[in-house]
């Protein structure tokens, strides 16, 4: 594979723009600075190889400029995924076809890592996904509303309950998970306390029928979260995008040997 290699990751909240060279993480865009990026950047040439997924939607800005660098022979090959049935890997998944990318990529980045474990797989985004990897292979998970999402829907939901905006400011800074002493932090409190402890529920009822399962922890609020378990947990805010381009190294195997 060429060591020009580029993601460009459109998620539910923010556009990323991941860099890579020789197979590691060299820089990280997001939003308007990534689309500046892909406008200056000369490195993004015919050398170079693009990875484009989406878990959410492409602005019409950004499919024009996917639409011309496609087109003009001295802009970069774009490979892009339309649903998880476009990578040459198996799942035991149902439905692949509505399956996230950003699940498969994490999947794929910790069987890169290690294929042997079985593995539990939390994203901490505008959802929580909490995903098991057995054998390689990704089996399925579950779906749950974010913190941000907790948040905002007890705010639309009531009459009263306000919306702490600057929420995410007040958590670095530290906050009771389960005790607030005014309405903003007993909000904070349940919404967050609760995470952890369904999170905290999960990854003990898979280590009880899965001993010495790995868990791995990502996802843009992964910071917010204390998770405590006898469990070691492998946090890496870069996992999916590690999976990404695991992936697209994948394509470029299999397209090598058709």
């Amino acid at each position: 594979m060429t060591s020009n290699t580029w993601i460009l990751d459109f998620g539910n909240s923010r556009v990323k723009l991941v860099q890579f060279e020789n197979e590691s993480i060299a820089s990280i865009w997001t939003d308007e600075e990534a689309l500046n990026e892909v406008n200056q950047n000369p490195r993004l040439d015919s050398s170079a190889l693009m990875l484009v997924a989406a878990t959410g939607q492409i602005s019409k800005q950004w499919s024009k400029w996917i639409e011309n660098a496609q087109q003009i022979s001295s802009g970069p090959r774009i490979i892009q995924l339309e649903n998880a049935e476009d990578v040459p890997w198996t799942t035991a998944y149902d439905s692949p076809a509505t399956l996230g990318l950003d699940r498969l990529a994490n999947a794929a980045a910790v069987v890169a890592l290690d294929a042997k474990s079985n593995w539990l797989v939390i994203d901490a985004g505008t959802c929580i996904t909490v995903d098991f990897i057995q054998d390689g292979q990704f089996q399925g998970g579950s779906i749950s509303p974010g913190i941000d999402l907790r948040l905002r829907a007890m705010y639309a939901g009531t009459a009263s309950l306000p919306y702490p905006e600057d929420w995410r400011e007040r958590s670095s800074a530290g906050v009771a998970l389960h005790l607030g002493s005014d309405t903003e932090s007993s909000l904070l409190a349940g919404a967050i306390g609760g995470v952890h402890a369904e999170l905290a529920a999960r990854i003990a009822a898979f280590n009880a029928e899965f001993p010495g399962i790995r868990v791995a922890l990502t996802g843009g609020d992964a910071k917010f979260l204390e998770l405590r378990s006898e469990l070691t947990i492998f946090a890496d805010p870069n996992l999916t995008w590690t999976g990404y381009h695991y992936l697209l190294n994948r394509i470029i195997s299999h397209e090598s040997a058709s």
